[in-house]
């Protein structure tokens, strides 16, 4: 429990120190002017918490997806939900280029085009589960370079950026995915004592009373749900759903209790990390988050499997 409130106490700092990090350093508790006050609450405070409820989200679905599959590989955009929201997001700039909020609700409709589509082949188990979301996954990467090549020339930029993750003109209001990020914990706490059995195997889940085809499909929607919210409201944020549970399973244990709680906020102050350097690194100009978190994510999970390499061979 102390580790749990050392995560929490750390990520209000990183939360203060990203809402007074841009430009130029606004103190968070004393602005100078009203222009800083405004900087601050209506521009960069909104943006931030968007940041952590999307990192929060990520995080959940991929610990959610990895027990579903059995797979330490997988993480949110395994069954392809990411490439249909993309799909979706791409035609709507297509035919509505100039309505800021069309592209979100595209990106909505394509994720839910998608996790239908999932849904459909849930019945197969996990291994061919897993292998149809790769299919459906290469599908959707054909149709996106397909869409990129018929589309006008002053969407593609947009669109691109969209794809390699975008946190600076969400459609979506950051309370409610923030909303979306405490229930979709509250409903991972509620099934933890099903995954910490399901970590035991299937067939050891069954024997201690979990109704397994029930449990997936749960897990499997919910996870797609969450995965769906965060990629309407940022594009593809890659990494943070890979590497975040691996991290808080090394750092709190296995058990789903405190470890989706740990990756609520883990995910969530890794995400606002990634943002508040892509925004200020070449400011005034932005890096697409999804390229700060890669080049984050990508030693840090290296790190992480040469750590469990050593340990197996102790």
């Amino acid at each position: 429990m102390l580790k749990i409130i050392g995560l929490i106490a750390i990520g209000v700092v990183f939360f203060l120190g990203s809402i007074g990090v841009g430009e130029q350093w606004i103190n968070p508790f004393s602005p100078v002017s009203a222009l800083d006050a405004m900087i601050l609450w209506d521009i960069r405070f909104p943006r931030v918490l968007l940041a952590f409820a999307v990192g929060g989200l990520l995080a959940l679905a991929g610990a959610w997806f990895q027990v579903l599959l059995g797979n330490p590989l997988a993480e949110p955009y395994v069954l392809g939900v990411a490439g249909s929201s993309a799909v979706g997001a791409i035609v709507a700039m297509m035919f509505w280029p100039d309505v800021a909020w069309v592209m979100s609700m595209g990106a909505w409709v394509g994720a839910w085009v998608g996790i239908v589509l999932v849904l459909r082949f849930a019945y197969l188990g996990a291994n061919r589960l897993l292998l149809a979301g790769v299919v459906l996954a290469a599908f959707w990467g054909a149709m996106i370079a397909l869409l990129l090549s018929i589309m006008p020339e002053r969407g593609v930029a947009s669109a691109l950026a969209w794809m390699m993750g975008d946190l600076s003109s969400s459609w979506i209001s950051p309370d409610y995915v923030m909303i979306a990020w405490v229930v979709a914990l509250a409903c991972g706490l509620y099934l933890s004592h099903a995954l910490d059995a399901l970590l035991l195997g299937s067939a050891h889940a069954q024997a201690l009373g979990v109704d397994l085809p029930v449990l997936q499909q749960r897990l499997l929607l919910l996870a797609s749900m969450v995965t769906a919210v965060a990629v309407t409201a940022a594009g593809t944020v890659g990494f943070i759903g890979l590497v975040v549970p691996h991290l808080m399973r090394l750092m709190f244990g296995a058990m789903h209790r405190t470890m989706l709680i740990a990756s609520a906020v883990g995910g969530g102050v890794l995400l606002m990390v990634a943002d508040t350097v892509a925004r200020t690194l070449v400011a005034p100009a932005e890096i697409p988050v999804g390229v700060i978190t890669a080049l984050m994510g990508v030693p840090l999970f290296l790190f992480l499997l040469l750590r469990r390499d050593a340990d197996a061979s102790h």
